[in-house]
């Protein structure tokens, strides 16, 4: 009775036949419902179509690029199993990685190159997942990168809570050095150590853009004989983003895929040395710790 109405209207996710009454199918009413809620299947997926939405397609690319370490277009074992660990905090067995790959290469041969996934292959498993209503395993990886129920990078997830006392700036730390470096090496690909335009266009693709068109980047930084940002270019313009706009820099944390918390790839110093709390230490000690060496930065901010 219900499949001619399921075929017509396919925003139908699910048709339960219930009845309190009897206590026919109670449970599995309320768990759909729930699944319904919690991990609906309309915003990624096109029941008339047949086919993925568009964003929940661009969103699978951004996490694959962001799993893809290497960068050569395939998802290796090892960057599968990291994918595995991130989402799910279990790491797959060989064979269960030959079974995935098995999966994908049995209705989609051209998904499965050089022994890995390649992103057809990705899109193509995860639209599996949701044809077969596991459409939770999708949401957990879209969720685990910090994307919300429109698809778009939540909020939190870009800009958490990061208070500046007063008598504070704000640094890259030592792992947000380490990051930015490890992403220009990454995405450097014809190794000639600088960035040039395409490859500026190709990381800033994870991404709204480039931050700063306004700064007149890149000649605001850093460049070789061509014009191209070096990665001392690169790690400086990176500083003075941090000191003068560090939820800027936080944000591109999260779109660059920074492992962990991304507040721990910047860190508070102190304006004057010495302690960073919030207790006024007066212009003579500051001055005195200036002359002992004490000074904690490394990025200030001048005029020439």
């Amino acid at each position: 009775e219900v499949v001619p109405i399921m075929n017509e209207y396919r925003e139908i996710e699910i048709c339960v036949e219930c009845s309190a009454k009897a206590l026919l199918n109670v449970s599995e009413l309320f768990y759909f419902a729930q699944k319904a809620v919690l991990h609906p299947t309309r915003p990624l997926y096109d029941a008339r179509d047949h086919a993925m939405k568009q964003k929940c397609s661009d969103a699978l690319v951004r996490i694959f690029r962001l799993c893809d370490m290497d960068g050569d277009g395939i998802l290796s074992d090892a960057e599968l199993n990291e994918f595995q660990r991130k989402c799910f905090n279990t790491p797959l067995q060989q064979r269960e990685l030959e079974g995935v790959k098995e999966i994908v290469k049995a209705s989609r041969p051209d998904g499965v190159v050089e022994g890995g996934l390649n992103v057809e292959g990705f899109l193509y498993l995860h639209l599996l997942f949701i044809q077969r209503g596991r459409v939770e395993t999708t949401w957990m990886v879209l969720r685990r990168f910090g994307y919300g129920d429109d698809l778009s990078l939540r909020e939190d997830y870009l800009n958490p809570d990061f208070v500046v006392p007063p008598d504070c700036c704000v640094e890259l730390s030592p792992s947000g050095y380490a990051f930015f470096t490890e992403i220009f090496k990454r995405y450097d690909a014809d190794g000639d150590s600088a960035f040039c335009q395409d490859e500026l266009d190709n990381i800033f693709s994870l991404s709204p853009g480039i931050p700063w068109k306004r700064g007149k980047f890149p000649e605001s930084t850093v460049t070789n004989a061509a014009g191209y940002v070096t990665l001392e270019g690169w790690l400086a313009q990176w500083s003075m983003t941090t000191l003068l706009e560090h939820k800027v820099t936080l944000a591109y944390l999260a779109y660059f895929g920074f492992p962990g918390d991304i507040r721990d790839g910047i860190r508070l110093v102190g304006r004057y040395g010495g302690s960073s709390s919030g207790s006024s230490s007066g212009s003579s000690s500051a001055l005195r710790r200036r002359k002992r060496g004490k000074l904690q930065r490394n990025v200030f901010l001048c005029y020439v």
